[in-house]
């Protein structure tokens, strides 16, 4: 259990707590309480943060989507190029390191992410249509578009990978999942 007074550090302390109940247990099996018990705060505190469980994994899982949205927005109006490609996706892969901790949450709990997110689902499903499109390159066969959608899924790795956080694996986790992408769309007559 851990104290906290700052409210940005509090929810912070939510989210981690949240996470790691979450990925243990499920998020149908964890209560509010037990989040509220493990950051050392009341119940009625969370609720200050939070109204409802759902809220909170809208605002976990939101900050990677929020992030990942600031990524496929860079594509617009961009010309597809190799290195216009490579910086999308290695801002792309920052993204998916960057919040790799909730994985295990996003594996375990789609159903109640969909949930969450219903109202967001086109929204979210149309960017991510734009993003494989546009990493398909120039004039995208099918083929071409299957393979963007494949490099997409090798970044995605990230969020699935069983290695400690810190600076050194996280760069290692960047080149190789980097690399495994851009061979993967190596193949793409371009």
């Amino acid at each position: 259990m851990q104290q906290v007074t700052n409210p940005r550090d509090t929810k912070a302390a939510i989210h981690r707590a949240a996470l790691d109940l979450f990925s243990a247990q499920g998020y149908e099996k964890t209560s509010l309480r037990e989040i509220a018990e493990q950051v050392g705060i009341t119940k009625a505190s969370l609720y200050y943060h939070y109204k409802s469980k759902q809220e909170l994994l809208r605002a976990i899982i939101g900050t990677f989507l929020d992030d990942a949205r600031e990524v496929m927005v860079r594509i617009e109006g961009l010309e597809w190029s190799p290195e216009a490609e490579r910086d999308v996706l290695s801002a792309y892969l920052d993204v998916t390191i960057k919040h790799r901790t909730i994985g295990p949450s996003l594996m375990r709990d789609i159903g109640a992410i969909l949930a969450a997110f219903d109202e967001d689902l086109e929204g979210i499903l149309a960017m991510s249509r734009g993003f494989q499109l546009w990493l398909g390159g120039i004039n995208p066969t099918n083929a071409d578009r299957l393979r963007a959608m494949a490099a997409i899924e090798v970044l995605g790795a990230a969020m699935s990978v069983d290695l400690p956080p810190g600076e050194e694996v996280d760069a290692e986790i960047h080149a190789t999942l980097l690399d495994a992408a851009l061979a993967v769309l190596a193949r793409r007559d371009v």
